[in-house]
């Protein structure tokens, strides 16, 4: 499977306010994990029964936190893609 490119992530104001809130985590650590021209560790698609498919993507910022982001498409084709949250992976999933 070709790897999905992220080339750029919407975050809106009540996400931004969500993930500083209750991630302690900022939209620019999201896009640090990411966004091109991030080297994001890893991605795979996922159909969930309410929200459809999104694509759930590991990354790490640039302070060295590992992220787990999960990103429902805008336009994939051109890179575009929708914040829906985002989360510091737990030390499982950092291993996978």
């Amino acid at each position: 499977m070709k790897r999905p490119y992220i080339g750029y992530v919407e975050i809106s104001d009540r996400m931004k306010e969500k993930l500083i809130t209750r991630r302690g985590l900022t939209s620019e650590d999201v896009r640090d994990a990411c966004q091109a021209p991030s080297r994001y560790r890893r991605a795979a698609w996922h159909v969930h029964p309410e929200y459809g498919r999104r694509l759930i993507v590991f990354g790490v910022t640039r302070h060295g936190k590992l992220l787990k982001v999960i990103l429902q498409p805008v336009d994939p084709h051109d890179g575009t893609w929708r914040l829906r949250t985002a989360v510091v992976a737990t030390r499982g999933e950092g291993a996978l």
